[in-house]
């Protein structure tokens, strides 16, 4: 290569340079001019040249070593800009807790590094700012040096290569000495406080804003080409000129590239968010392609040369030891650098939507192919060959070290099979293996055939056993290489935050409407308090892929700045985010004065962004609209397209919505977050201990408790978690910490005064008034059981029968539609749900409870008395008793443990009795009071309409209590009453009575035939051959709900239908066969299909027939648990046209194949698949389950195969706990790959 420059500089010289000599020797004095002009301009020519070519000689050696300062200083500068990144962050963290609480905690939104860490971090930005200095020059000194300029900066730069020359060693001194003091915590510290600031931002980190998905070069083309190019000169022209060189640079070249490429393709990808990670990607790119266009360069100067014969090939072999040396070095720094200098890991965060801890703990994602695998079982194969030839031979102590390694390197790739993102690498680190045992089996061979007595005769053979030496400590060298980069290629993964916790139902419902609604131009208005998560739901759904495949255009328009009287500025920000880039705008503008002006202004801007969107199918976000007079001014900027554009508008105030006329399917009210969704919430943010692994380990179980009743006071607004998140950030927390937010949390709430309703509402009527005020008699944080709340307020007839439409609703309906109204309003919070969606236990929010009792609603709920006990509290029945005169009910409240609560309560109720004070009682709740002492006086509450025993592990009840005729309500469920006197059959207003399945208790004596008439919910009865229900159910002829266990042949079930066939309004059912020991028996269920009323069914036992048919088409709602069933049963199941939720539990089903055809389930919207084990194939053909919304897959073993999955278009959710490694790595890959439309929030157990 210098040879062709000299020779072209050469030619630049004789053509452009001696001219202009020549002539300037013409206009010297005559005395000169018979000089021979022209020797003296070849002369000087030929001294410029040579100085040229000394200049170049002495520069080029630096280019060589400046590559390996730039991949240093590209590292060493990204970390820094990392450090400062992570630094700001966490300050704004800090600002933003210090900002929201006034308390002495210190949050901490970046881990600290120590003395020496900040020490070394100071030193390193001064490296930093050395080695730019010495990249800035180089870049001056490349510049200049550029063909046209060479002439003239070969002699002024003469001296600056030189200094250039000092600074570049100085620069690598400095770094090689910051090492020297390697704080190896630097990286760790980093990604601890990057995932710290992350689990504390207020808002999801939204698509567009996370960096892009890493894509190799696409100059580096496939991840064959560059290796198969190398390999082909490797084998052919770079043989031919340097035989010798080929192993080396089959070893130290082409196996590093080839293990390179392929971890480059393993992180195709990647969203890279530290600098680092970009940096060290960056150098192996510009490593990869340099090494191409040098090794190109050098097979072209070869074939150029190629006339000039073995002078040709001498140089080009001078180039090929460069280029070894160089690029080996290279890639041994990229690779041993990453090892043990910059020790940073490649990170991928996985959301915990789609991988649970736990998950992680029992199973890793295997990406390894079948090829693979079978790559492991062959080089295993060989391994143990090459030691049975290693057994019959002496004096083999190289190779059976060798031996060792390879085995040992094996297990090392064995152990990455589960680990994510190894695909591409652990084909290559196993094909490498297989290439080094290859050459070592060779070489292995031609020493076994050199046989000892030759060597002294045949000195070539002597000499072959002088060479064994260099060759085993060649491979020792090569898997030293590979077990290096086993450990530098890894891909750590680490848990995301994930801010849509209890909102993939949201997300999915609003997705779906803004699809599939074809009225054009509506406006879709998200409705709920400040920090509920509007703009979080707003958010995930503005970058949801159908959506941003469904509108073309999509804009983002914040009005949170906007205040009433300003919103005349709307229209102009309107016009801004719509048609204007706000990158490319300063945010917002003057207001201009005149309000003619103004208004002109508007029209015209409203009239310009309806123009502009007039032919577009967009979807336009208004994210935070405060006001009935914002909306106004924007609305009528949007045309009336007839393409199924869309508007999103967020709010907080109802009136918004109400305003513009929305009906309830374009309004979407935002719920609080469940108990379970807000820990989850609360965890991403707050370091707590892992559970005691012993009884003696209190403290970190008291931290958790702790950390329930903070999360809980949050009541599931994710803006209180955020707050207490900001807090209790940073290290591990104490139960100090926990204590001193928990003073201070209720005072600080604001948001919640938002939601309380004002005396002048319409839409909050007085009897939401009385029940929300009813949760204020429960103890804080209490969770309610909704069905406690519903007999409640029934009982204190808060809810009456109403008449909704042409049907008259009973009370229960009522109520329920009650707690509804309450739960859509931000009132109470949904604390845990049931499979089917439904409430199963609720609370009142900690903070709107404080606020709302100050307010004394509670002079609504006349004569209710409620006592609060707890250990250190005693019962002055006396002054209770003074407390009370004639209360319509009482509640009790009673967390002490041991007899003493009952005999405090017996004792109240005996002398309330005697005195008369209690003698007006309706209602009576003791539930939870450990075992309360019921007197025989009891009969004289002939008022009593409610009594609540349920979880008070009572062992009987006074006979007396059959005097209570006006009681409507009696549950005793969860006690340990065997049986109910025959006293119970006199109570003729008895409407639901719950009693305790597990202890089998039954109802002493026959009914009468007017007994229990009204009775509407039966829960819990048990029955045997000689009970008297099974003859007497017949007479409850007004039962709605009935649980009921028995322990019957078939011909005594067939008695049992025959009564259960009578009840004729029977809406709920719950049916179990069980044997002595509570497993399943045969079960009678052909008579079902009479039911013309039933919607609720749940099944438990073995069916007569091994299909299932007959079952009433009114179900809304089927559960089946070990039916035995062989025959599928989806193909009859499917034709319940009105089913909305199916539970196929544990043995319910024991085929191996189900399938649901075309048309099936029209309404099916919960299905739960649950220890099916014999089901190893599913099928959802087109058109099935078109409503099904919840899907959730536990413990099917078997299963291998689920086809059709991309058929359930509305599927919401879908859950797979406990499966096998195939199905769920599948579905990833799938939900990964969007194969399926609307794909659905996943969740993996």
């Amino acid at each position: 290569m210098s040879t062709l420059f000299a020779i072209s500089i050469s030619k630049h010289f004789y053509v452009h340079v001696v001219p202009i000599v020549c002539e300037f020797f013409r206009t010297i004095p005559d005395r000169f001019q018979n000089f021979p002009l022209r020797y003296l301009s070849v002369v000087l020519g030929l001294a410029y040249l040579a100085i040229i070519l000394f200049s170049y000689r002495r520069f080029q050696p630096l280019k060589e070593r400046y590559k390996g300062l730039r991949m240093h200083y590209k590292l060493l500068n990204a970390l820094v800009e990392d450090v400062n990144h992570v630094s700001k962050m966490g300050k704004e963290i800090d600002e933003k807790a210090h900002q929201h609480w006034d308390s002495q905690l210190r949050p901490g939104g970046t881990v600290q590094l120590s003395a020496d860490g900040r020490a070394w971090v100071t030193e390193l930005k001064e490296v930093v700012r050395n080695a730019e200095s010495c990249h800035n020059d180089y870049d001056r000194l490349c510049e200049r040096r550029q063909f046209l300029k060479l002439l003239y900066s070969s002699l002024m730069d003469f001296r600056k290569i030189g200094d250039f020359r000092a600074t570049m060693n100085g620069a690598r001194d400095r770094i090689h000495g910051l090492y020297r003091k390697s704080y190896d915590q630097i990286y760790e510290s980093l990604e601890r406080s990057r995932s710290n600031v992350r689990s504390l931002q207020d808002r999801p980190i939204i698509l567009e804003k996370k960096p892009c998905p890493y894509n190799p070069d696409v100059r580096l083309q496939s991840t064959q080409s560059i290796e198969v190019k190398l390999k082909g000169a490797i084998h052919g022209k770079l043989q031919e000129l340097d035989r010798d060189r080929k192993e080396d640079i089959q070893y130290n070249i082409e196996f590093p590239l080839k293990l390179l490429l392929a971890f480059l393709e393993d992180l195709r990808g990647l969203r890279m968010e530290s600098q680092t990670e970009k940096a060290w990607v960056e150098n192996a790119e510009d490593l990869i392609l340099e090494l191409q266009h040098d090794m190109d360069h050098i097979l072209k100067t070869a074939n150029r040369m190629r006339w000039l014969f073995y002078l040709g090939n001498w140089i080009a072999r001078g180039q090929i030891k460069k280029w070894y040396y160089c690029y080996r070095g290279l890639l041994s720094f990229l690779i041993y650098g990453k090892n043990y200098r910059y020790t940073f890991k490649f990170v991928r965060r996985d959301s915990s939507k789609s991988v649970n801890d736990s998950r992680k703990k029992k199973q890793t994602r295997t990406f390894s192919s079948q090829a693979t695998t079978n790559d492991d079982t062959g080089i295993s194969s060989r391994l143990s060959g090459f030691g049975k030839k290693l057994e019959q031979e002496q004096g083999m102590d190289e190779f059976k070290q060798l031996l060792d390694n390879f085995k040992r390197l094996q297990g090392s790739i064995k152990e990455t099979k589960g680990v994510e993102g190894t695909e591409h690498s652990r084909k290559a680190w196993t094909d490498q293996l297989s290439t080094i045992f290859q050459d070592a089996e060779k070489s292995f061979n031609a020493y076994r055939e050199s046989k000892p007595s030759d060597w002294s005769e045949n000195p070539n053979k002597t000499d072959f056993r002088s060479k064994l030496k260099p060759e085993v400590d060649r491979f020792h060298n090569a898997l030293y290489f590979l077990q290096t980069c086993i450990s530098v290629f890894r891909i750590e993964v680490r848990k995301e935050n994930n801010w849509v916790v209890g909102l993939e139902k949201d997300i999915h419902n609003v997705v779906s409407e803004l699809i599939t609604n074809s009225e054009n131009g509506s406006t879709y208005f998200i409705v709920g308090m400040k920090g509920i998560g509007k703009t979080t739901l707003a958010t995930m759904v503005y970058y949801h892929g159908e959506i941003q495949k469904h509108f073309k255009f999509r804009y983002w328009v914040p009005v949170d700045d906007i205040v009433d009287e300003d919103k005349n500025v709307l229209p102009e920000k309107l016009r801004k985010y719509i048609m204007d880039p706000p990158a490319t705008k300063k945010e917002g503008k003057e207001k201009e004065e005149g309000t003619n002006k103004k208004g002109k202004e508007k029209d015209y801007k409203r009239d310009e962004v309806k123009h502009f969107l007039k032919d577009k199918k967009y979807l336009v976000v208004l994210d935070n609209i405060s006001s009935v007079g914002a909306w106004g001014s924007v609305k009528a900027a949007f045309p009336d397209s007839t393409n199924g554009s869309r508007i999103v508008v967020t709010t907080r105030v109802k009136s918004v919505a109400s305003h513009a006329g929305q009906n309830s399917r374009d309004l979407y009210k935002l719920p609080l977050r469940t108990k379970d969704e807000s820990m989850k919430l609360f965890e991403q943010m707050v370091n707590l201990p892992s559970e005691p692994s012993n009884e003696r380990e209190l403290f970190p179980k008291d931290v958790r408790s702790l950390a329930n009743e903070v999360v809980g006071r949050c009541g599931g607004l994710p803006h209180s978690i955020l707050r207490v998140g900001y807090l209790l950030s940073g290290g591990q927390v104490t139960s100090e910490e926990f204590s001193r937010v928990l003073e201070i949390m209720d005072h600080n709430e604001t948001s919640w005064s938002e939601t309380l309703p004002s005396n002048d509402e319409n839409d909050f009527p007085q009897d939401l008034v009385k029940c929300l005020s009813y949760f204020g008699l429960f103890p804080r944080g209490s969770q309610i059981p909704a069905r406690r709340l519903v007999a409640l307020w029934v009982a204190e007839e808060l809810a009456v029968a109403q008449q909704i439409g042409d049907e008259k609703k009973p009370p229960e309906f009522i109520a329920k539609k009650y707690l509804d109204d309450l739960i859509s309003l931000n009132l109470v919070q949904v604390v845990e749900r049931k499979p089917n969606g439904k409430t199963k236990t609720c609370g009142f929010p900690s903070a709107l409870r404080e606020q709302w009792l100050r307010l004394d609603p509670n002079s609504s709920l006349d004569r209710c008395l409620v006592y609060h006990f707890d250990e250190n509290d005693k019962i002055g029945t006396q002054s209770l008793l003074r407390s009370c005169r004639n209360p319509r009910s009482i509640l009790f409240f009673d967390t002490r443990e041991g007899i003493k609560p009952g005999e405090d309560i017996g004792q109240f109720l005996r002398m309330g009795i005697a005195s008369g004070h209690l003698l007006q009682l309706k209602v009576l709740d003791l539930e939870f009071v450990f075992r309360p002492r019921l007197p025989n006086a009891i009969k004289k509450l002939i008022h009593l309409t409610y009594l609540g025993l349920r979880w008070t592990y009572l062992e009987k009840i006074p006979a007396s209590i059959g005097n209570l005729t006006n009681l409507q309500t009696l549950d005793v469920k969860h006690t340990y009453i065997r049986e109910l006197p025959s006293s119970i059959w006199k109570l003729q207003n008895l409407q639901h009575l719950y009693i305790n399945q597990i202890y089998r208790s039954r109802i002493l004596d026959q009914p009468s035939e007017n007994s229990l008439k009204n009775l509407q919910t039966l829960q819990g009865a048990f029955v045997d051959k000689d009970s008297p229900l099974k003859y007497g159910l017949r007479r409850f002829t007004n039962l709605r709900k009935l649980a009921l266990a028995f322990q019957l042949n078939l011909s005594q079930q067939t008695t049992l239908a025959e009564s259960l066939l009578q009840l004729k309004q029977l809406q709920n059912l719950k049916l179990k066969s069980i044997d002595e020991m509570g497993r399943p028996k045969d079960l009678k269920a052909t008579f079902l299909s009479k039911f013309d009323n039933l919607s609720n069914l749940f099944l438990f036992g073995k069916f007569e027939t091994i299909s299932i048919n007959g079952l009433p088409g009114s179900l809304t709602d089927l559960t089946l648990s070990a039916s035995g069933l062989s025959e599928d049963p989806m193909q009859e199941l499917g034709k319940l046209l009105k089913l909305k939720s199916l539970s196929l539990y544990s043995g319910s089903y024991t085929g191996k194949k189900m399938s649901c055809s075309k048309e099936g389930f029209p309404e099916l919207q919960v299905l739960n698949f649950w220890m099916l084990r014999e089901l190893e194939e599913w099928k959802v053909e087109e058109h099935s389950m078109p409503k099904l919304k919840q899907l959730e897959i536990r413990s099917c073993k078997s299963l291998k195969v689920l086809t059709g999955l991309r058929n359930l278009k509305a599927l919401g959710k879908l859950r797979l706990k406990d499966m096998p490694v195939e199905v769920t790595e599948k579905i990833e890959q799938t939900n990964e790959r969007s194969d399926i439309a609307h794909f659905p929030f996943v969740i993996i157990d």
